[in-house]
Order: C-alpha cells, then structure tokens, then sequence
C-alpha cells in the first residue's frame, strides 16, 4: 500500500517499540518521559494509536497514556497524546477494519506537530512490534517510525528467550533502514539466573547494538516506594545513554 503521507516536522526524541507485546514499553516509556523532565528537559510524549482501549464515561480511554501523563506529569488531554483509540485488543490495523473505522494519518499528523511544537525532545510509542499493522496490513509500525524519522529503543524482556526476539528486531529495523539507538531489558529478576545473566554480552555482540540499561522487576509500582526505585533506575538510564544527552 502506498500511502500519501502528511507533512510533519523533524524533531528529537525516540521511538519505543518493543520485541513482543507486553514486554513493559509503556512503562519504560513513561519512564524517560518523567526521567527527562525531573531533570528539566523540555520531554513529552506521544502514543499516535492505541486498541484495546476501555470505554470509560462513554468514550474510549488510551490507557496507555493515561498511565504517562500520570507518571511523567504531563498537562495534555489524553486525546492530544493519543489521538487514535480503538476498542478491540488486536493489532491496530485489524481492530481499525473491524470497527469500520479509517486510521486517520492526518490526526496523527495533526497531534504530532502540535507536540513537537510544545517540546524539545518527544518520547513515541509505538503498538507492539515493528511488523504490527497500523493501516490495514500495508502500513506498519516500522513505516510509522520511517516517517518520523526517529531513532529506535528497543525493549526486550530480560530472561530466556530474549535473545532471539531482540536481534530480529534489530534486524528487521536494520533491513527498513531505521537507527537503533539500543536495547533496555525489562523485568530483571532480583536473583538473575545464568540467561539473564549472559543476555546482554551476547545481545550486543550479535547486534552491535548496546544495551543502554536493565530495569528490575518491581512488584509494588504503585506504591511511593515502588515508584521511587523505578524512577531512580530510568534517571540512571537517561544519564548514561547518549541518546538523552543530545536533546
């Protein structure tokens, strides 16, 4: 499918896609995003399409981004953010086309650039992996990160298994022509076993691509103490990484 896509300005940020879906990107993405701004850095985000949304007070709530603005302290309506929900959990592509609905480029657009108009560096999350369909099966996640034109972080579980999932996705971004600006693993164990151990040596000499951090997997989230050691993982992450310090 050929699509004719809206002009949209060039700006910093990242995009989070993740190896598989619920591999924790939201939350890592939420995380930069408060990260960045706790350290005054002019940071947003945006989530351009989201399925499987709630319906809550009569219309649909991108969870998602709801989640971030609440983390990160965002003040815009969560329409802003994500401007595309849909209710059925499947691809976005394949939800849009069972409920008759049309992913509308335009918005996207329309939100994007009012975004990058409010910020300096803009954190994008994607819908599960890069092969996920955003317009019927000829519009991707990856055609969504071409026309952006931003680098890529990728999130990839921590344990066994991960290996595989990373490396094809660094791969398969590699082969569309899109920069990778590394790998973060989420959910580590508090006691790593052999796998999670070697993962990272072996990752990033099979990509060359480095693994910019590991974020623990912590049970109480919720809770002021929860949220505190994720926090201070995400400022560590962002203090390191080259990607954050160029903005």
């Amino acid at each position: 499918m050929k699509l004719k896509l809206p002009d949209i300005p060039t700006v910093k940020g990242i995009f989070v896609t993740g190896t598989d879906t619920d591999v924790g990107k939201t939350l890592i993405a939420a995380g930069i995003t408060a990260a960045l701004r706790q350290q005054g850095r002019k940071a947003g985000y945006f989530k351009p399409v989201q399925s499987g949304c709630p319906e809550e007070a009569g219309r649909l709530t991108p969870t998602d981004a709801r989640l971030v603005k609440e983390m990160a302290d965002l003040p815009e309506p969560l329409e802003l953010l994500t401007p595309i929900t849909l209710r059925l959990p499947l691809a976005p592509g394949v939800a849009a086309a069972r409920e008759g609905i049309t992913v509308d480029l335009a918005k996207v657009a329309a939100a994007f650039r009012e975004l990058a108009g409010r910020y300096d560096f803009l954190v994008v999350e994607g819908a599960g992996g890069l092969y996920v369909p955003l317009v019927d099966n000829g519009f991707l996640v990856l055609d969504l990160v071409r026309w952006l034109k931003l680098p890529l972080l990728v999130v990839a579980r921590a344990g066994l298994g991960t290996i595989n999932h990373t490396a094809l996705t660094v791969l398969a971004a590699r082969h569309a022509g899109l920069p990778v600006a590394g790998v973060i693993l989420n959910r580590g164990s508090a006691t790593p076993g052999l796998a999670e151990q070697t993962n990272p040596e072996v990752i990033e000499a099979l990509t060359g691509v480095p693994i910019l951090g590991k974020v623990p997997e912590i049970d109480n989230l919720a809770s002021p103490e929860g949220k505190m050691v994720f926090l201070r993982t995400m400022q560590e992450i962002c203090s390191m990484a080259d990607i954050f310090q160029k903005i």
